[in-house]
């Protein structure tokens, strides 16, 4: 049973969690870090959970902020507690995560999802389970077993105490399941990986004869021009990748009894993903530390998509955040190291296109046929009975669509396959490095997602080290889908020492914002994708370091919250020397000149530059560039293809300069005339609302009191705020621990009982943090709740 013993502690810390007073107050400065663990006491606890499956007791110390800090007497233990918290915290969140990702909806929600679960199914982890261990260390299997101990356990618990079962529950009308270790790693369809629809895309243009017009809608980096493959018809169906968007969908709740579930490309695909983080040398900051900060960018969702924990015992001491459903941390720092990750250039998926024989029971592979390989997979149905679903795969990968009538067949090849690449979870080897040469060399276990690992230490020292098993093609590029018939083939992964690294950079800092930073020199033939972000976000962060050789942790933090659009401000220099005739384009120009590019809200520039110039600049470069008759094959221009043909119009216009003066100038006079029509004529009164940004919960539609926000965010995606996509903030001060800063968003909890539920989604919306506690002591002084687990 649970037994309140005595009032909930209060927080020591006078004041709300805003940076500046954070920084003004800091906790009182701690010994040096400890992993020793003071003993669990029944009588100082809140809550008392006895437990099977631990060997010595647990304490859980909930700080003012919602921050479970796990102290354990082991490894084994501290696990479990971590497991056991992420249950009675996020047990909701965790079990549909588990659902979705096995395959497992319609055993809870009816037999309209039989399809969906065939579609999760066909992307499961299917090879050697000692091997899929083995690739993340010794210790995986028993770290993921000791974690969903600890998560069966509250489930275990709340058999007794039905009463403590999280409301979304009841409102469906289903219970939380009981999870396996290797649900933790099997399911590969959560983690961001890229390729397939980048190819499915480009083909579209291939069908249409016009690939060379994919110059235009996609820069490549480092420069490459692609070609049809040899024997490829890149005429694809139409819903060839329907299987997949079912696989990797999210997943939310209608109200419909008869289909209570819809589900939604992820809110990633309609933006570029995106996060950042930097590094900076002590030489460079005003503490004479590292400072290392991120801020990762996922689709905004209540719960979060990240939890912070602190995990404690005598081998081990890590903070930061992670993803709820998985054992450790991702984000964070540890008592001698700090790190912290952005999305890294990875082309991890392939779609390959097969020949079949006549009855489409085998495809065509080099000089013969091949048989599938078919799984019957049995799926259980709310009302009692079972489906048979049926997958097929090829020596490539599944099979996600079948033209029985052309004799084709389409399957995605993806690093899902191989052994290592559950998503996050091998941050359970460098989250416990101590050195540069411990992280890195743990690095050469990370498989997905691709990632820019920033890096700082104790000792002074600061990197960045890409991770994630990147293909080495062979005869191709990846960039179209290939036939599979042999002669495109992978011939191995990248090893770690063939990815680019930085150690103690010679300018004393290092940032990434999911830019293409592959070195001038890197070999042509290592090249791990040829996509990747656009740069302005990074272009700001490297301007606002290189002008600041004292950086604070507050400077760190209005840098995360940064507003400042470095292609406006290119765009206005451009427009500096134009004059014109007409008065309505006069008119325009005087208006927008003052505008420094930032992007505040309440700012007629900014509300003028985004909502109307930016498009119509797009829309009449493509114009000058793409002829009328193909305009319609493609969307807008690479921003990237713009801003060169502004810079360098002789390359791209017929009457250069002149050209490109003219398309500056009519796209302006057009845009300010159609938001004078729309907003009103005095341009003084134009105002910019910011991006709206909601974080809703599976279950708003139902009870839309779930629901956080919307929050009214300035900026763009052009900017370091990102349009409020952060789903974490973090800003390390190195060696002083407790002087760390942080800030989730809506809360750290996803009980919609809990004060912590929604809590931090204002100080989050305002670009605040609270202080990211580490010591015993500080922690102490700020423990909210007591939770104690004890050996049963």
């Amino acid at each position: 049973m649970s037994t309140r013993i005595s009032t909930r502690r209060l927080a020591t810390i006078a004041g709300t969690a805003v940076l500046a007073a954070a920084l003004a107050a800091p906790v009182t400065p701690a010994a040096p870090v400890s992993s020793a663990v003071e003993p669990a006491t029944e009588t100082t606890a809140d809550e008392v959970f006895p437990v099977n499956g631990l060997e010595q007791p647990v304490t859980i110390n909930v700080d003012t902020w919602g921050v479970p800090h796990v102290y354990a007497e082991s490894n084994e233990d501290v696990f479990f507690g971590q497991g056991f918290n992420a249950a009675r915290d996020r047990l909701f969140q965790i079990d549909l995560w588990r659902r979705r990702g096995l395959g497992r909806l319609a055993e809870a929600f009816g037999p309209q999802y039989v399809e969906q679960d065939r579609a999760a199914r066909l992307f499961l982890y299917r090879g050697d389970m000692q091997e899929e261990w083995d690739a993340y260390g010794d210790d995986s299997e028993q770290i993921a077993t000791q974690f969903t101990e600890g998560v069966n356990a509250y489930i275990d618990w709340l058999k007794k105490h039905p009463a403590a079962l999280p409301p979304e529950f009841r409102m469906l009308d289903y219970l939380p399941e009981k999870w396996a270790p290797e649900d933790v790693v099997r399911i590969r369809t959560h983690a961001l990986v890229s390729g397939l629809s980048a190819e499915i895309n480009r083909a579209e243009l291939a069908c249409a004869g016009r690939l060379d017009l994919d110059a235009l809608r996609k820069r490549l980096q480092p420069d490459h021009t692609t070609q049809v493959p040899e024997g490829l018809d890149p005429c694809l169906p139409e819903d060839v990748d329907d299987v997949y968007d079912l696989a990797t969908r999210t997943v939310r709740f209608t109200g419909n009894a008869d289909r209570p579930l819809a589900f939604e490309r992820p809110a990633e695909e309609a933006f570029e993903e995106g996060s950042n983080n930097w590094t900076v040398s002590g030489d460079r900051t005003s503490t004479g530390r590292p400072i290392l900060a991120n801020d990762p960018h996922r689709a905004q969702q209540t719960p979060s998509l990240r939890y912070i924990t602190h995990l404690s015992s005598p081998d081990l001491d890590v903070i930061g955040a992670g993803e709820p459903a998985l054992p450790g941390i991702s984000i964070g720092h540890n008592e001698s190291i700090a790190f912290g990750l952005t999305i890294f250039g990875i082309d991890a998926q392939d779609l390959y296109v097969y020949d079949l024989n006549q009855d489409n029971t085998r495809y065509r592979y080099q000089d013969g046929w091949e048989r599938f390989t078919n799984v019957r997979e049995r799926i259980r149905v709310r009302d009692g009975r079972t489906e048979t679903g049926q997958l097929q795969y090829t020596r490539h990968g599944p099979v996600i669509y079948v033209d029985e009538v052309k004799h084709q067949a389409y399957a995605v090849r993806s690093t899902w396959s191989s052994p290592g690449t559950s998503a996050y979870f091998a941050s359970i080897g460098y989250m416990r490095a101590q050195n540069w040469d411990e992280f890195r060399d743990t690095l050469t276990r990370w498989g997905a997602p691709g990632e820019n690992q920033v890096y700082a230490d104790i000792e002074g020292n600061i990197g960045w080290k890409p991770g994630g098993f990147a293909p080495k093609r062979i005869g191709y590029d990846g960039l179209l889908p290939v036939p599979g018939d042999g002669r495109y083939e992978w011939d191995r992964y990248l090893t770690g020492d063939e990815l680019p690294e930085v150690f103690n950079p010679e300018q004393g800092f290092f940032a990434t914002a999911n830019q293409f930073n592959l070195p001038d020199d890197h070999p042509s033939d290592l090249v791990t994708s040829y996509e990747w972000s656009a740069p302005m976000r990074h272009e700001r962060i490297i301007e606002a370091l290189s002008a600041d050789d004292d950086h604070s942790l507050q400077d760190a933090g209005r840098l995360q919250n940064d507003v400042s659009d470095v292609r406006a401000r290119e765009l206005l220099e451009l427009l500096e020397p134009l004059e014109s005739d007409d008065a309505s384009t006069r008119e325009a120009l005087e208006f927008i000149r003052p505008w420094n590019g930032a992007e505040t809200l309440g700012s007629p520039h900014a509300q003028f530059y985004l909502r109307y110039w930016e498009s119509a600049l797009n829309a009449a470069v493509k114009a000058e560039l793409v002829a009328p008759e193909d305009r319609g094959l493609f969307g807008s221009v690479d921003w990237l293809v713009v801003m060169d043909a502004l810079r360098n119009p002789g390359e791209y216009f017929d009457g250069g300069e002149a050209t490109r003066d003219e398309v500056l100038l009519t796209s302006l006079r057009s845009a300010y005339v159609k938001a004078q029509t729309e907003l009103g004529s005095d341009p003084s009164q134009w105002s910019y609302a910011g991006n709206s940004v909601r974080m809703d919960h599976p279950m708003g539609t139902i009870d839309p009191s779930l629901n956080n926000g919307p929050f009214a965010i300035p900026g763009s995606g052009n900017t370091p705020i990102a349009s409020g996509r952060a789903s974490y903030r973090q800003v390390i001060d190195v060696g002083e621990w407790d002087r760390s800063l942080a800030v989730n968003t809506p809360g750290q909890s996803g009980n919609p009982d809990s004060e912590h539920f929604r809590d931090l989604g204002p100080t989050w919306a305002a670009g605040e943090y609270f202080p990211l506690l580490y010591s015993r002591s500080a922690v102490e002084q700020n423990t909210e709740t007591r939770i104690v687990l004890v050996p049963r």
